[in-house]
């Protein structure tokens, strides 16, 4: 992973060229910290066709992620190519383990030619964000992966004929602001000859077939066990899915991890995972475990933050406690051959903060779910070193960090947007203490992760049904046949609407727009600190393998919340073992680590107001 900035520029003799000298330092300093291993500038000058000089300025800060070595960036082609590449390749072209995925993509452009550039990038499979310029052809070509999982922003000033591409904005006011996200639809091109001029675009190929357009009929749906609630019978046919998931997913996973340099060097962790304690980032850990060789150990970062306002409600509720329900709750129950099993002995709670041992500021929804979920991963592969990094940020130093993280964000600018920012931002940092297992130690270690490599479990709600509009979609009436009748049934369930149309529908529109979901954002907050964030589920072969099983194998929502959604999912978990993680209900991170809403006066505020 780098950071990159590129700007062009008409030569004016009669322009102050130490404001353009400026202009262009701030947006190399607005990279820089994202590639701490090396950094490097390159600078062509060519001619338009109307006579005027252009200038072109190439930067790119590493950060070390593949190769014995570190590899400089720009990389110069002898026939004067220039790339910079801010991406991994972890499918579509082959790398040796000692190579490096930047150098041989540019290999690749020269083998195939300039002018079938885009031939040369469409099989690449990966997060990433580039900016090539091919000499021979005079055209720079720019633009992400289909995803958007790479930060790259630009902005155009057709009045003073300048233009510039960079991986993060010039923090506070120290460069232009007007910035906007590239369209990662798009491979974007300009013909540097009739600069200037707008730029072109051509689509890429939807990376993702298009979902199983299969309806249940009678007897495909999962069967239901007899107690109440009921819980899925797992059948053969199921199991083999799950197996083949597992696999998939485990493929994605060494994919993300299998390169990584040793730094830092045993026995500190090299790969992290961004932890909740969930069931994506769950299950993404365990399989981890399969993939790394048992002698490393695994950093598990948990964010909390101290919230005022959560913590005043709290002070409230415990001097006016509600008063005792004498109704239980019994957690659903798993069928497997012929036994049939509780999911869990203990009654599923819908909070996590219902528990009678006094909670410290800094014991949200998260950490408590992190910390059961990290013990259940100790007791199922004691033999591994799991360090559970609690980050706690105490209000006023959210305070002292929040314009920075503003300025990280941009063009991104809500309440929504900081919030998610504010958790990620810390996260990354990794600065705090281990969790301790026992009572012995009074005062938990301090611990600052230095992994450079973050997985996370995002996608899995986007692509296996994890949100609440999933089930009320599923939930919504069934639209009556036309001619009164149809070969559909109804499977066997309780008596609610069906509606697994509209459930199709609303996972087909949360794939058609993941390209959306503001991972260039998250990107531009991570990266900050030197380190990158990896999605195993959003590899490309998961999403094709999850898009061709039927709707009614990856959520259920005949089932009940924590058991029909994700489903597959949670199927898989109990598969490996992680009985409680399987169970966990949705919790979106800023409400889990607390970072919405943290001020007093924020009681009404939306998440789409802007800041």
């Amino acid at each position: 992973m780098c950071g990159i900035a590129f700007s062009l520029e008409v030569i004016d003799a009669a322009r102050d060229s130490s404001q353009t000298d400026a202009i262009w330092q701030s947006y190399t300093d607005a990279v820089r910290s994202r590639g701490p291993d090396a950094s490097d500038s390159f600078i062509r000058r060519l001619e338009n066709s109307s006579g005027s000089q252009l200038q072109l300025r190439f930067h790119g800060s590493v950060l070390h992620m593949r190769g014995d070595q570190v590899t400089p960036q720009p990389l110069v082609a002898e026939n004067g190519d220039v790339l910079l590449w801010n991406g991994e390749v972890f499918d579509g072209l082959e790398i040796g383990e000692h190579e490096n995925d930047g150098r041989k993509l540019l290999d690749r452009i020269e083998q195939l030619g300039p002018a079938n550039f885009l031939e040369a990038i469409a099989p690449v499979e990966g997060p990433y964000a580039f900016v090539y310029f091919a000499a021979s052809t005079g055209i720079l070509y720019y633009g992400r992966d289909p995803l958007g999982r790479r930060s790259l922003l630009h902005r155009s000033d057709q009045g003073s004929s300048t233009f510039a591409l960079v991986s993060n904005a010039p923090i506070g006011n120290a460069g232009p602001q007007d910035w906007t996200e590239v369209d990662c639809a798009a491979i974007h091109s300009l013909k540097l000859g009739d600069w200037p001029a707008a730029p072109e675009s051509r689509s890429f190929v939807y990376p993702f077939d298009r979902l199983n357009p299969a309806l249940p009929r009678l007897g495909d749906a999962v069967p239901m066990t007899r107690m109440l609630p009921p819980g899925p019978v797992i059948g053969p046919k199921l199991m083999d899915v799950v197996h083949t998931f597992l696999a998939e997913l485990e493929r994605a996973v060494r994919a993300r991890v299998a390169t990584v340099p040793p730094f830092p060097p045993p026995p500190a962790a090299r790969i992290a995972v961004l932890f909740s304690g969930g069931i994506d980032c769950t299950v993404v850990a365990a399989v981890l475990d399969r993939v790394l060789p048992q002698s490393e150990s695994i950093d598990l970062v948990n964010v909390a933050f101290e919230n005022p306002r959560s913590l005043n409600a709290r002070e409230f509720a415990q001097q006016h406690p509600p008063k005792p329900s004498r109704r239980g709750i019994r957690g659903p129950r798993w069928k497997t051959g012929d036994s049939e099993v509780p999911a869990s002995t203990e009654p599923i709670s819908t909070d996590t903060e219902q528990s009678s041992a006094p909670l410290g500021p800094y014991d949200v929804p998260d950490r408590l779910t992190a910390r059961e979920a990290w013990q259940e991963l100790r007791t199922l592969r004691p033999d591994r070193q799991w360090n559970l990094v609690e980050v706690d940020v105490p209000y006023q130093e959210m305070l002292e960090h929040r314009q920075r993280v503003v300025d990280l964000m941009k063009p991104q600018n809500t309440v929504m947007d900081l919030s998610i920012s504010l958790a990620f931002y810390f996260a990354a940092r990794g600065q705090g203490h281990l969790a301790t297992a026992g009572p012995d130690q009074q005062e938990p270690p301090e611990y600052t992760s230095r992994a450079r490599v973050l997985l996370s479990g995002l996608g899995a709600d986007e692509v296996l049904g994890g949100y609440a509009r999933h089930r009320r979609a599923f939930s919504q009436p069934v639209a009556p046949a036309v001619n009164g009748g149809t070969d559909e049934q109804p499977v066997p369930g309780p008596p609610v609407n069906q509606n697994w149309q509209a459930l199709l529908a609303e996972l087909q529109m949360d794939l058609d727009r993941l390209p959306t979901r503001n991972l260039g954002r998250d990107d531009r907050i991570i990266s900050t600190h030197g380190k990158e964030a990896r999605y195993p589920l959003l590899a490309g072969h998961v999403v094709d393998f999850l898009a061709r099983q039927p709707v009614w194998y990856k959520a259920d929502m005949r089932f009940e919340e924590g058991v029909g959604d994700k489903m597959l999912l949670r199927i898989l978990a109990r598969e490996l073992g992680l009985r409680e993680a399987g169970r966990r209900k949705k919790r979106a991170i800023h409400f889990g680590a607390r970072t919405a809403k943290m001020d007093l006066g924020d009681g009404k505020a939306k998440g789409t107001d802007l800041l």
